[in-house]
């Protein structure tokens, strides 16, 4: 069943149906203050940490599991109108009947009306059409401004005048979500709300450094009619935000107060003349009424002004889009690549994995492993937030050349700001920082390595060679270059090995569920092969001679340990437990073959094409499906701890024979590099959330992001789509596809082109800013072959044969790169 639409022009997805089965979520906000906001209307917003930063509230796994949120209600006041009907404009909470069909007309009498939201490039909006009135809700953070702005527009399409009450709405949060869920003997009696010049405003008076506000202008800027601060007065004895008191009488009682539970309920009284429009607005922000709030509210009383900044947010992401920019004979990778991938990949990279409505803020910081990863996709299009990370990164590495696995950067970010030196109970003491760098039975052994080719990747894509020379501390608090820090990676996991020369699994490698202990694992074995590659990629060519020759042997020893002790005769082993025992091998009966390890010998260089096609043959046969790719096979049924906790979870299910997501991107890389063009789609395809826009029944989950997991053929809800938004999955899919399906990927001193497609497709057009200068590619595809470029052309000139990439050119040009397969 198919509940909305993807809107290429205007880079939205239209929910046309409100009764989707789970609340599909949007991110706003790219600095600092952060919404997660649900189709709905639901949802919950925080400054900074979604941990100690929390500004309104979220009732984590409630029912339903977006509430409460971001609400507008609408009152009828006219006698001859329906008064006191009431509705909401994101539908929910209110939950009037809604008309099915989209273009059906709306009736006047309250039988029922139309809903529909949209999600958009850091916005959100939602619509309704109810009783002769057109409402809409614009909610967005501007660039610049702690706040968040809900642009509310009311349209009369009746031919008399109506009189309506509307309400703004937020709960507000104690903003340290363990004290706010479960210590509520100090959160109920720690803030204060007050009413005053338009502007709701909360103190954390435990903090008295902490505000937070609600604030309103209605037409011609005119202060709310009637507010509430006091939650349980506006929402009344036996109700909720369904049936809310303060709505149902049509105004507010003028609550406000110490302790208890605050809100920000803004009432505004407007008459609107038949086919006028009037706009209000509600701001939801960080600070005091003073500081913020007020000067605030003077910005965005003026509609003009909350033009101008929506305006710039969609310029803001225009421009990241343009930055890379396909045109391909598919719609869905179309769509999936200029807009909704970016997006998630970058939300990945700003807020990082514990802020949704699964992850609710009760973690905070950086996963080692998952940042590294996740800002190698959008360095193109937010160099400054990579950079950034990659710093956070260097200094949570050890000296051993190991990173802390979930690490909070401003633990060791010398310019972090600190708090005042007040006994406030709320106040988490700084942790001594010895205590904070774990020992090897606390270190995943993979974690490390991809911050090797991550940095290379920046270096590639901005130029910037003199980063490898600056200095950063490791966490102990010592200093090295960046090449530093990349060969101590390095050598650390040369020195982590076996007897044999496989690798030491440590607490875990990538993959979570499998903790081996003593054993070891052919995963960080071949990620270690593509990080010395990455690594010796600059190393030659930028003058870090006197390693090249070293590790150049550490790839021989690689190559000869993993066709040695890894090859199981159809595909490669997994690994191997503390006891000796092989996993991922054909003598298994669970687990017999793995995912995430079996693309990295091509990817990395490690093995020949015939091992190369013989393994990803064998994924394609016994992992493939069409929702994805599973991680394993069988699943496991029997407990096995020396295997890892993977075995003890319900098969189909997350690191046990589900569909992975984030793993599989890395087949898609593979094939590409073997030259599969056709099977590289195929596994693309399968994933594609798009693909699932009409099987909403199954999926469940939003079709324009990627989840977590899938559940895998052995569970009876199999293609079921489980957390969405927060996962590696994306920023790997946009690399493997514009990379290595499309071929687009810069090197040191030139952009490649080097495209594996379908046999079928014509050709394909990328539009690429590379190093200041703009890179207009076509692909033609006249024999119709997965790979090979016949022909490479730069602003009219053919290069030699057998060229797959054009040089950097000058800041300012346009370079014009014809290339044709064959």
């Amino acid at each position: 069943m198919r509940y909305g639409r993807f809107d290429d022009a205007a880079h939205e997805y239209v929910i046309e149906r409100p009764d989707v089965p789970v609340s599909w979520t949007n991110y706003l906000g790219g600095k600092d203050f952060c919404t997660v906001i649900a189709h709905h209307g639901g949802g919950y917003s925080y400054y900074k940490s979604a941990q100690t930063g929390r500004v309104t509230r979220f009732r984590q796994n409630g029912v339903p599991l977006d509430r409460p949120g971001k609400y507008v209600y609408l009152r009828e006041e006219e006698a001859n109108s329906g008064a006191g009907d009431y509705w909401s404009v994101s539908w929910q909470p209110v939950g009037k009947p809604f008309l099915a069909d989209p273009d059906a007309a709306v009736p006047l009498d309250g039988s029922a009306g139309r809903w529909r939201s949209a999600h958009g490039t850091g916005y959100s909006r939602f619509e309704s059409a109810y009783r002769g009135i057109e409402a809409s809700q614009t909610v967005f953070v501007p660039l610049d401004d702690d706040l968040e702005v809900w642009d509310v527009r009311l349209t009369n399409t009746t031919d008399r005048p109506r009189t309506l009450t509307v309400t703004g709405y937020v709960e507000f949060s104690f903003h340290t979500i363990t004290v706010d869920n479960q210590n509520l003997q100090m959160s109920l009696y720690s803030q204060g709300a007050s009413y005053a010049d338009g502007v709701v405003e909360v103190d954390a008076y435990y903090e008295p450094w902490t505000f937070h506000y609600f604030a309103s202008a209605g037409p011609d800027g005119a202060a709310a009619d009637s507010f509430d601060a006091m939650r349980d007065a506006f929402i009344g004895s036996y109700r909720d935000e369904r049936n809310p008191l303060a709505v149902s009488v049509g105004r507010g009682s003028g609550s406000q107060g110490t302790t208890q539970n605050h809100c920000g309920a803004l009432t505004h009284r407007v008459t609107i003349a038949p086919g006028e429009t009037v706009r209000l607005a509600f701001l939801l922000g960080y600070g005091s009424r003073e500081a913020a709030g007020a000067p605030m509210r003077a910005k965005y009383a003026d509609p003009a002004v909350v033009d101008r900044e929506y305006t710039a947010l969609v310029g803001h992401w225009r421009a990241k889009q343009s930055r890379q920019l396909v045109s391909t004979p598919h719609a869905g990778m179309n769509a999936m690549l200029n807009t909704w991938t970016l997006l998630q990949a970058e939300t990945c990279v700003v807020w990082s994995r514990f802020a949704s409505f699964v992850e609710v803020g009760g973690r905070t910081g950086l996963g080692y492993r998952d940042t590294a990863q996740d800002c190698m996709s959008v360095i193109h299009s937010n160099p400054a937030k990579s950079r950034q990370r990659i710093v956070e990164l260097l200094r949570a590495q050890t000296e051993e050349g190991y990173g802390l696995h979930l690490f909070d950067p401003a633990d060791f970010d010398p310019d972090a700001p600190t708090l005042p030196d007040i006994p406030s109970p709320t106040i988490v003491p700084r942790t001594d920082r010895a205590a904070l760098i774990h020992g090897l039975e606390d270190t995943c052994s993979d974690d490390h390595l991809w911050l090797v080719p991550t940095i290379c990747e920046y270096v590639k894509e901005t130029g910037d060679t003199a980063f490898l020379d600056q200095e950063f501390t490791y966490a102990q608090g010592s200093r090295g270059s960046v090449w530093e820090h990349l060969e101590r990676a390095l050598d650390f996991t040369s020195r982590q090995v076996g007897a044999n020369g496989v690798a030491l699994g440590l607490r875990a490698d990538w993959n979570d569920g499998i903790n081996l202990g003593g054993g070891q694992t052919a995963l960080v074995t071949f990620l270690h092969a593509w990080a010395i590659r990455a690594y010796l990629e600059l190393a030659g060519p930028l003058g870090r001679t006197h390693a090249v020759e070293r590790y150049e042997a550490e790839l021989t020893r690689l190559a000869e340990v993993t066709d040695r002790e890894l090859w199981d005769g159809r595909w490669w082993r997994r690994g191997i437990t503390r006891d000796g025992v092989l996993i991922g091998s054909q003598a298994n009966a669970e687990g017999r073959i793995f995912l995430e390890h079996q693309p990295w010998p091509v990817i990395g260089g490690l093995t020949t094409r015939e091992r190369g096609l013989a393994a990803m043959d064998a994924v394609h046969e016994l992992l493939a499906s069409e929702y994805g790719t599973h991680l394993n096979w069988p699943a496991f049924t029997q407990v096995d701890d020396t295997v890892g906790f993977l075995t003890r979870v319900y098969p189909g299910i997350k690191e046990n024979a589900a569909i992975f997501s984030h793993p599989n991107a890395w087949p898609v890389i593979a094939e590409a590099l073997l030259g599969r063009g056709g099977r590289a789609m195929e596994y693309y395809d399968a994933i594609l959330p798009y693909r699932q826009n009409d099987q909403i029944e199954v999926r469940e989950a939003e079709p324009y992001a990627y989840v977590q997991f899938v559940y895998g053929r052995d569970h009876e809800r199999f293609g079921l789509g489980q957390n969405p938004w927060l996962t590696g999955s994306a920023g790997w899919m946009y690399t493997a596809a514009t990379k290595y399906i499309l071929g687009v990927r810069p090197g040191l001193d030139a952009l490649v082109v080097d495209p594996a497609i379908p046999a079928d497709w014509d050709g394909f057009e990328v539009r690429r800013e590379w190093r200041g200068a703009v890179y207009e590619i076509t692909v033609r595809n006249p024999d119709h072959v997965e790979h090979g470029v016949r022909s490479f052309v730069v602003d009219g000139v053919t290069q030699p044969a057998g060229t797959t990439a054009a040089p950097v050119a000058a800041a300012g040009a346009t370079v014009r790169v014809e290339v044709t397969l064959g």
